[in-house]
């Protein structure tokens, strides 16, 4: 049985930690593919900054030159809220014969309990975790038994971080994503 790994989010700007943690996850695992999912509204964010077509520019950029991923518009084509184990049941119904994993961070990882029918989600699937900086998970962290651990720490770059310094026009931005995605974000105006 192969593995899939769902890596959903709002990716609103995605940032190089976002696509360090689909290169990891798909040289720990040896994934048959990992499928980015962009949110349309997530049940947890009140709102995005940049518009859906920016959002799916912006993550196709990113992550063009790495192998083994797609981008899945299944959230978008609802639009509406749609709650992490309607995506994955879709992706199960879309590959049978496969394992779905979600990728999740370890900040994530530590609310699971507050997520939409979680029981039903931890029962019927795993979680691929990325360990995110002052996240500290033990051995009482409950869903621990579901999770595989990417070994290596994640980047601590945040979206709402990278908003803020583009809006105050701090070139530190470009840093912390791809080229092509900040190039895009200054050519479109976006979160200034």
């Amino acid at each position: 049985m192969s593995k899939i790994a769902i890596f959903g989010g709002t990716f609103d700007p995605v940032h190089k930690a976002h696509t360090q943690i689909a290169k990891l996850a798909l040289q720990s695992f040896d994934l048959k593919k990992l499928i980015f999912v962009i949110a349309y509204a997530p049940p947890h964010k009140a709102k995005q900054y940049a518009g859906i077509e920016h959002r799916i520019s912006m993550l196709q950029l990113a992550s063009g030159n790495i192998k083994k991923t797609e981008i899945n518009f299944y959230e978008f084509q609802k639009s509406q809220v749609v709650y992490s184990y309607q995506t994955l049941d879709h992706f199960q119904n879309l590959y049978p014969d496969d394992e779905i994993y979600m990728i999740i961070g370890s900040d994530s990882l530590v609310n699971l309990s507050e997520w939409k029918n979680i029981n039903y989600l931890s029962h019927s699937y795993k979680f691929i975790v990325a360990k995110r900086p002052g996240i500290i998970i033990n051995k009482n962290t409950k869903y621990l038994d579901k999770c595989i651990f990417i070994n290596k720490d994640a980047a601590d770059i945040s979206s709402t971080g990278i908003r803020k310094l583009i809006k105050e026009d701090d070139k530190t931005a470009v840093s912390l994503l791809d080229k092509k995605v900040y190039d895009y974000i200054i050519q479109n105006k976006l979160y200034g």
